[in-house]
């Protein structure tokens, strides 16, 4: 190396190898969606794995990059008057800033108890450093075997703790990786003889994957798929297999990004 001459490699224009693994992983997923579901040499069955299986994979990669996000130490700043803290600015002055947040009425089919089943719903939380979203989540659960009138029949419902990892926000289209966690519970029957509902509690863990576009400044759609794993619990009702099924879900998400 002559003197003055400086490496290329000594300036890394990525300095964080992390920051590319939600990319490379988004793109590789849905560029395996376009091929491999549109295929039809493949089986619906095989196919609807290969699906399960990059959801499961990409909502895990969430949890995991969240975790990461919580645990990287914020950079030294310059000195500051000390001021007292706030609820508005608390979360400003460390290494996680609220940027936003959302509201979202959401609408999807899923399998339950051996049928297929709609599932209406509403979101909501915060965006972190544009990357992370953190809220709550309720799903409504019902089907053609549903009963509504002076006695309720087989509906549930379910929710819980929403994690979020979105991929390049900014761009028209981009992708975003979540899981629930949570539980719900399944009504065989809801009466008034029976004090309320009769049926099953469960534990659910759902980890999706959406393909997401911004439709203005504060509004996006989403859509994706994803699976529900249940564990059921005590009394009359679906077991834990015929809870878990695949989950298809749209969702109209209004808020400041």
């Amino acid at each position: 190396m002559t003197p003055g001459h400086v490496s290329a490699r000594t300036h890394d224009t990525c300095p964080n190898p992390c920051a590319r693994i939600p990319i490379i992983f988004a793109r590789c997923t849905f560029t395996y969606l376009a091929r491999g579901v549109l295929n039809p040499a493949v089986s619906l069955t095989h196919q609807m794995e290969d699906v399960m299986r990059h959801a499961i994979v990409g909502s895990i990669l969430s949890l995991f990059l969240t975790a990461q996000a919580f645990a990287q130490p914020s950079a030294p700043s310059a000195p500051q008057d000390s001021e007292p803290q706030t609820l508005s600015s608390g979360l400003s002055n460390g290494p996680m800033h609220v940027t936003g947040w959302f509201v979202a009425p959401t609408v999807g089919t899923t399998g339950f108890d051996g049928q297929l089943a709609y599932s209406p719903g509403l979101r909501g939380g915060i965006y972190l450093n544009h990357a992370l979203a953190i809220g709550v989540t309720a799903q409504a659960i019902g089907s053609a075997a549903s009963v509504y009138g002076h006695e309720v029949r087989n509906v549930g419902t379910y929710g819980g703790l929403l994690l979020q990892y979105v991929v390049e926000s900014n761009r028209l289209v981009h992708a975003t990786f979540e899981s629930t966690i949570g539980s719900g519970r399944w009504c065989a029957l809801i009466s008034d003889k029976n004090d309320g509902c009769s049926g099953r509690a469960f534990l659910a863990f759902e980890p999706v994957a959406n393909l997401e576009i911004n439709l203005s400044r504060h509004v996006r759609f989403a859509t994706g798929v994803g699976y529900r794993f249940a564990i059921a619990g005590s009394g009359p009702g679906p077991s834990s297999r015929e809870m878990s099924s695949l989950v298809a879900r749209s969702s109209l998400i209004l808020g400041s990004f």
